[in-house]
């Protein structure tokens, strides 16, 4: 619920124009999606890009059939029902129009706020953020990974009195997008959790990542705190305003929040010792690998720029769970799979190839597709996956996608043998061929970019181990 917006608030801060309706009528929701309207709701009527192509003004009557009270529109010559009882809002940009409600939502609420953004890892970070808050006090979260120009504001807009903390993800692939989000969210704590090779195509390279990244920071409350970890590659060219606090992280060097103890559990997480600016805790992090290692310490890094009770910060790590397809590890009888399907660049291939490479297990497989949005780079990070593969020292390969050939071919150069290395077509072939790989000591990683549709095979192993 957003708290109730009134019809002549929206207008002013949409610069809007009523054409139909009562000013004083209250929305008790905001949807842009006409399939999940629910009654007294204003539909904001979406298209573009931002939409997958679609027209959301060809669904304005399906969603006041369906109980919404009114519709926010870009066209003004709809066919709209002469009731009175319906309002009408015209503006020149929804999807602007729905982020100035957000922002206009936020500022109606003094409270924490954590923003996050970074190339990997926001997930993770943010989960582990909102388990820690959530010990403390109602906290409103991202859901899944609704990062984006839509995302943002909608999970905002749910804001109302009962929250005492928000904790939003923040997304990009072009350039301009964190700085409009984090000028809507305005964050009181910021973290970039790191500067890594993706979405090449709209940010073109590592420069064009770091201004469009550090652009929350920019946007960030005065007296806020930004949260870097300063000795991770390219973090020492992202700017910082003054009037922010600078709280640090790392495994690897001098920080506020680092790591005492480190007991590694294999696919069951790792149990640590953590020095929070002096305060020592105890936890465990229940994903593999060391890059969420450093998820965990920068969440705890939020937790104590928030000043946040040691037990409270302990508590939140070991407590939180994480969506699925993400390092979602299903064990059996018969097999272990490892369910990375959500998306894929260079840094999270090679991490997810690092736990595969340390698994026990004695068979060691991976089913690896094309890394999305790399743009004139694409051929030299899928040269380096190859490269990994090798390295990673696993039993066999499927390689599926249009760089398939580029990873096997430098696969087999660094050493690997051709007869573990498998061109796949496409998914069902897939199916057929790792059918019979099935057995006890055996560990599947599955993972490409979500366009891939790996998730399909994932969801095949799942089912027959």
């Amino acid at each position: 619920m957003m708290g109730g917006l009134k019809v002549k608030d929206i207008v002013e801060v949409t610069n809007g124009r009523l054409i139909v309706g009562e000013p004083d009528t209250i929305f008790t929701r905001i949807s842009t999606d006409s399939r999940h309207i629910s009654k007294g709701d204003l539909f904001i009527a979406l298209r573009g890009s931002a939409i997958g192509g679609y027209d959301g003004h060809a669904f304005v009557e399906d969603a006041i059939s369906k109980g919404a009270k009114g519709a926010l529109v870009m066209k003004e010559g709809l066919k709209w029902p002469s009731s009175c009882h319906l309002q009408l809002i015209a503006v020149k940009d929804t999807l602007v129009a729905l982020g100035d409600i957000a922002a206009y939502t936020r500022k109606r609420y003094e409270l924490p706020v954590v923003g996050i953004t970074g190339s990997t890892g926001k997930t993770t970070v943010k989960e582990l953020c909102a388990s820690i808050l959530s010990a403390q006090g109602v906290c409103l979260k991202t859901e899944r990974n609704y990062n984006n120009l839509i995302g943002v504001p909608l999970t905002l807009i749910k804001l109302n009195s009962i929250h005492q903390f928000a904790v939003i993800e923040m997304g990009t692939n072009s350039q301009g997008e964190i700085d409009r989000l984090s000028s809507i969210v305005r964050p009181t704590v910021s973290v970039m959790t790191n500067i890594n090779p993706a979405h090449l195509n709209g940010l073109l390279n590592i420069p064009g990542i770091i201004r469009e990244k550090q652009a929350i920071f920019a946007n960030t409350l005065a007296g806020g705190a930004a949260i870097i970890n300063p000795h991770l590659e390219h973090m020492d060219q992202v700017e910082i305003p003054g009037w922010l606090d600078i709280i640090t992280f790392s495994t690897s060097g001098k920080a506020d929040v680092t790591v005492r103890e480190v007991i590694n559990q294999g696919l069951d997480g790792t149990e640590l010792s953590i020095d929070l600016a002096g305060k020592i805790i105890r936890t465990k992090v229940s994903l593999p690998g060391h890059h969420n290692i450093l998820n965990a310490l920068a969440a705890c890094a939020c937790a104590v720029a928030l000043n946040i009770p040691p037990e409270a910060i302990a508590y939140g790590i070991r407590e939180a769970r994480f969506p699925g397809m993400r390092l979602e590890i299903t064990v059996s009888d018969s097999i272990t799979i490892v369910d990375d399907t959500y998306n894929a660049n260079p840094a999270s291939m090679k991490a997810a190839l690092d736990i595969l490479g340390n698994a026990p297990h004695t068979n060691k497989v991976a089913i690896l597709g094309d890394m999305l949005e790399l743009g004139k780079d694409a051929r030299y990070w899928h040269e380096q996956l190859g490269k990994w593969v090798a390295l990673s020292k696993i039993n066999k390969v499927f390689i599926t996608g249009t760089f398939a050939h580029v990873v096997s071919g430098a696969a087999i150069k660094e050493g690997m043998d051709a007869s573990a290395v498998c061109l796949v077509e496409d998914v069902a072939d897939l199916k057929a061929m790792i059918s019979d790989m099935i057995g006890k000591e055996t560990i599947v990683l599955v993972k490409a970019s979500r366009a891939l549709q790996l998730d399909k095979v994932a969801t095949y192993l799942k089912a027959v181990a």
